[in-house]
């Protein structure tokens, strides 16, 4: 298989053009670690596509090319794994009323400082979290259910239909995800949950101050003003499901897709469930310790492996995936199982988006290579080599260069993986000859 960058790629230069336009402010609804830039689906759907086409991701993600799709004119059909992430992305692609927001936001606001009122709220339960003490004062978890009922009240008393009352709660659970983070104990600078030698100090110091109620306030305040974004927008069909990209059926899509756009997970590099674990407690998407580790094991790339599975030594169809396999089961048997699971699961991917792809339809695919115990995996060429087994061919490969600014995943990553500093950006093309 020829596997070169190139240096001269028509689709880079016209790339690093779109990565200097201002991106839409609906693309910061949400912080979530390892999104794509809004440039590379926005580059690619001008690029490949015309509106009313399809563009599609099976790994959709917080929606950034669900959003760019809308955005552009074009239909979108996503799916994504982690249910909070799912419920983000459709969030964020809802055409929302903004004066109703607006007035929504300034009911909610009064309610939330009434004392009388919140003596008669029947606010719900404390959601189940692992170690919710250390994680929440009680303070917050206190206004935060207030915020919870108070949302359900005004919404539930409103004479908006029974459909558009639960997509006008869905807005404001989104924001109430969003700023768990900042309200938690958690350092809100790191990628993964936890209290930092920073915070411990400043806590130390008397500097911290979490008020869940004013946190809120503003951050509905902003959110709203971002889906003015979709104002003059042409309609288009937005679909965005809970679904497992590896194992469902996708039969029912079958040639409808125009291009897709996808960055699927890196190998072993981030446990994607754990950057958001306290959001996804909060809001009950997980409600034990076992919800959580069930969904973390169904995960491509995660590293939540059983001694049993290790034992089984398993292999890629691909001797040239199997021989960096072989070499790292020498050194470590689980990162050489995880390795494996990894190409096996993502074959099943690309298996499925040939089948939901037209004739001639295209994959943008953003993903880095990875170094495993010091053993470099090419992701990008063995992905590549899959696919064109696969009913594929190679379009074009070239590296794109992380922004130095905005390498959330680069400086927290596993003991096991190296910083990234670059991404292969490959364009795969249904060849309607297989």
């Amino acid at each position: 298989m020829e596997w070169n960058f190139n240096e001269n790629s028509k689709y880079k230069i016209i790339l690093d053009g779109v990565k200097e336009e201002r991106r839409a402010d609906i693309h910061s609804f949400h912080r979530y670690f390892g999104k794509l830039i809004p440039a590379i689906p926005r580059t690619f759907i001008e690029e490949f596509t015309k509106k009313g086409d399809t563009v599609g991701d099976l790994f959709s993600g917080s929606g950034t090319v669900a959003v760019e799709s809308k955005l552009l004119g074009r239909n979108f059909i996503g799916f994504e794994i982690n249910p909070l992430s799912a419920f983000i992305s459709k969030v964020k692609t809802t055409t929302y009323d903004v004066k109703k927001l607006e007035n929504f936001n300034k009911e909610i606001e009064v309610k939330l400082y009434d004392d009388i009122y919140i003596s008669k709220l029947k606010k719900g339960n404390i959601p189940f979290c692992v170690n919710l003490d250390h994680w929440f004062k009680p303070k917050v978890i206190e206004d935060l259910l207030v915020i919870e009922a108070t949302i359900k009240d005004v919404i539930d008393k409103s004479k908006l239909s029974l459909k558009d009352k639960e997509s006008y709660k869905d807005f404001y659970f989104a924001v109430i995800s969003s700023i768990i983070r900042n309200v938690s104990n958690a350092d809100p600078q790191h990628v993964f949950p936890g209290i930092s030698k920073r915070i411990r100090k400043l806590e130390s110091e008397g500097k911290i101050h979490k008020d869940a109620k004013k946190t809120f306030i503003n951050a509905i305040r902003k959110r709203t003003k971002y889906f003015k974004n979709y104002e003059n927008i042409e309609n288009t069909n937005i679909e965005i499901f809970n679904g497992d990209s590896v194992n469902d059926d996708f039969s029912k899509y079958k040639n409808t897709i125009d291009l897709f756009v996808t960055n699927p997970p890196y190998i072993s590099s981030v446990r994607y469930i754990e950057t958001m674990k306290l959001e996804m407690y909060f809001l009950e998407y997980l409600k034990s310790q076992d919800e959580y580790s069930s969904l973390a094991k169904v995960m491509v790339g995660n590293d939540k492996v059983a001694k049993k599975d290790i034992d089984e030594h398993i292999l890629t169809d691909y001797s040239l995936i199997n021989e960096k396999i072989e070499e790292l089961r020498k050194i470590d048997s689980k990162q050489a199982y995880i390795v494996a699971k990894y190409f096996i699961d993502m074959e099943k991917v690309i298996k499925n988006m040939y089948l939901m792809l037209k004739d001639k339809g295209k994959v943008v695919v953003k993903i880095s290579e990875s170094n495993v115990k010091k053993i470099k995996i090419d992701t990008g060429k063995f992905l590549t080599l899959i696919a064109l087994n696969n009913g594929f061919k190679l379009l074009d490969v070239f590296l794109d260069k992380i922004n130095d600014n905005s390498r959330s995943l680069t400086t927290a990553r596993n003991t096991y993986s190296d910083i990234i500093l670059n991404d292969n950006i490959i364009i795969w093309e249904k060849d309607d000859n297989e």
